[in-house]
């Protein structure tokens, strides 16, 4: 539960007065937003890669190498209770958007916000009702091609054949959502910069800051001047970067945040 000091509704304030003052508002959304809807990390204490489970079927190497035995392998660990791959599906199937994505989504639709780069694959940004989201590492409910980069969504398609073939160029189809050794679609990778460039406020929320090329981007946004506010239980490498540093869950901070920014706004228009 979240301890509201004084000092600590201070920085709220000041953190809400930040973001009413700024033109142009990006958040980078990292896992810990998505823990408080019930799906774990991967790394860390209670992750699915924790007590030597380790990753499976991600490598983009292997994919390559032979796609329909990859498609084999990943329907396979999708039914296996115990794996990796079954846990997280189990988990992203079963949860819905938690405060945070709520208040997230408002702040998007009052104008507090213009976008959102989300490192995050479980597809909430788009349920909760976000309408400028870039998912730098893809979403799980989405597949690609990987010759003509055409996306679809997952459940519209039927896996007739393994490996599965786009319907508009006959390339190979794989999951959206970015493997190791894979590169990030230069599409979204040169979008993701620029929202990072144009920013003058940069969100911080539940981002362990430590996965690149995402974790470089408040530090690029930090030179070109903007200004950075972390919302995060625990200390990153980005925190000493921060203006602002909100500690605790973004399911707590987010909606805080927003009551403070409708009630600016309200103050301002009275004004």
């Amino acid at each position: 539960m979240l301890n509201l000091t004084p000092e600590f509704s201070k920085s709220l304030d000041q953190a809400a007065y930040l973001v009413s003052h700024s033109e142009h508002v990006v958040m980078l959304a990292g896992a810990g937003l998505s823990v408080e809807s019930g799906i774990p990390p991967f790394r860390g204490p209670g992750g699915l890669w924790a007590n030597g489970k380790g990753q499976t079927n991600l490598s983009y190497r292997e994919f390559l190498r032979n796609p329909g035995e990859w498609w084999e392998t990943r329907f396979r660990n999708e039914d296996k209770p115990g794996d990796p791959t079954y846990e997280l599906k189990i988990a992203v199937d079963q949860a819905s958007p938690n405060p945070g994505h709520h208040a997230i989504v408002e702040m998007e639709q009052h104008g507090f916000l213009q976008c959102v780069v989300t490192q995050n694959v479980d597809n909430l940004h788009r349920v909760a009702g976000n309408q400028n989201i870039l998912e730098i590492h893809g979403n799980r409910s989405f597949l690609r091609c990987i010759k003509c980069g055409n996306r679809l969504p997952r459940d519209d398609y039927h896996f007739d054949i393994l490996p599965p073939r786009c319907t508009q160029c006959d390339g190979i189809i794989k999951m959206d959502t970015v493997m190791f050794g894979e590169p990030i679609p230069e599409d979204v990778l040169m979008a993701c910069r620029q929202q990072v460039e144009t920013c003058d406020l940069m969100l911080l929320v539940g981002t362990s800051g430590t996965v690149n090329p995402a974790a470089r981007f408040p530090i690029i946004a930090k030179e070109l001047g903007a200004s950075l506010i972390e919302i995060n239980p625990d200390e990153t490498p980005l925190t000493s970067w921060c203006d602002i540093i909100l500690n605790g869950s973004s399911g707590e901070l987010l909606p805080l945040l927003l009551k403070r920014l409708l009630n600016i706004g309200l103050i301002e228009r009275g004004n």
